[in-house]
C-alpha cells in the first residue's frame, strides 16, 4: 500500500466518524426542546458546510494521481481540522 492509499484510507475513516457524530447531532437536535432547536439548527447547519466542503477536498484528493496526491494534503488536513474544531465548538455551545 502506498503513502497515498494509506493516507487516503485513514482521512475516510476519520470524515465517516465526523459524519457519524454528525449524524448523533442531528438526532439530538431533532428530540431538543423548540428553543433550543433552532440554536442547533444553526450549529448544525455550519457543521454541514465543514462536511461538504471536507468531501469536495477529499474527492479532490482522491480523484489525485499518485505523483500529485501531495499537493491536497495540507488542504485535507485544514478542512478535517477544521471540521473537528466545528464539533469542539457546537457541543461548548450547546
Amino acid at each position: 500500500m502506498t503513502a497515498r492509499d494509506t493516507y487516503v484510507e485513514n482521512m475516510k475513516l476519520e470524515l465517516d466518524k465526523l459524519n457519524d457524530q454528525l449524524a448523533a447531532l442531528e438526532a439530538k437536535a431533532a428530540h431538543a426542546r423548540q428553543e433550543a432547536h433552532e440554536q442547533y439548527e444553526q450549529e448544525l447547519t455550519k457543521l454541514r458546510a465543514h462536511a461538504r466542503d471536507a468531501l469536495v477536498k477529499f474527492e479532490e484528493l482522491t480523484a489525485s494521481g499518485e505523483a500529485s496526491w501531495h499537493q491536497w494534503v495540507s488542504d485535507m488536513d485544514r478542512m478535517r481540522d477544521a471540521f473537528i474544531q466545528s464539533f469542539h465548538d457546537a457541543k461548548s455551545r450547546l
